[in-house]
């Protein structure tokens, strides 16, 4: 796995306790305002279904990668609101302690990035049609993908880079670059914010086929 690790550094020592001990400030945070949004459940003030063929069964199938799509421009824009000036230290700058970050870091918040982070899911229950499954598919996949984010080492092949559609998902080297170039790569499923807003790293595709052992291909091109 050595070869496929995108930074050359290790995290310094203490890295993962701190990350450990704002996880579990923001898992505090997620289960309190949790139990507002079941209460909302429970008062039929949301449009959570149960039913499984309510909304049909193409819905059913589409609606996590419908959660996706909208998650993504919730988290672009709000990410980049909290790398602003005077945001950044209220909001984020806990976050960006881990500049090599492990999984551990997914959920390193401050309160405030904590509690808009979970608002993002809270909307979509308020105001989606969704069925719990459905929903949890959508975090399960929000969750790998989060992890994956913060691994270190880059497990997509080089061709992913240049796939005409696939292209524009993000990979690990995508986020991981974002934690050492704090102007860049804010998007969290998709790369296409970045794209639009000219705010992917210059050398982010070039970095990607280093790492993933794509180097000779790279310079003769």
């Amino acid at each position: 796995m050595e070869r496929k690790k995108i930074q050359d550094r290790l995290p310094p020592p203490g890295t993962v306790r701190r990350e450990v001990l704002w996880s579990l400030s923001s898992i505090f945070i997620f289960s309190v305002c949790s139990t507002f949004v079941y209460q909302l459940i429970k008062a039929g003030q949301t449009n959570l279904y149960f039913k499984w063929n309510e909304q049909g069964w193409l819905y059913f199938v589409i609606s996590p990668l419908i959660c996706i799509i909208l998650h993504d421009t919730y988290y672009y824009w709000m990410h980049r609101v909290m790398h602003s000036q005077y945001l950044f230290r209220y909001f984020h700058r806990v976050h960006h302690l881990s500049v090599t970050p492990t999984p551990w870091a997914i959920y390193s918040f401050q309160p405030l990035e904590a509690f808009f982070t979970f608002l993002s899911f809270a909307l979509i229950i308020v105001y989606l049609p969704i069925h719990p499954v459905a929903f949890g598919i959508y975090m399960l996949i929000s969750l790998v993908n989060n992890i994956g984010g913060h691994t270190g080492y880059e497990l997509l092949p080089a061709w992913f880079a240049k796939h005409r559609i696939l292209k524009y998902a993000t990979v690990v080297t995508f986020h991981d670059m974002h934690h050492t170039n704090l102007k860049h790569n804010f998007g969290a499923y998709f790369n296409i914010w970045d794209r639009i807003m000219n705010t992917v790293h210059k050398d982010y595709e070039k970095k990607f086929l280093a790492v993933t052992g794509a180097k000779n291909e790279n310079a003769e091109k």
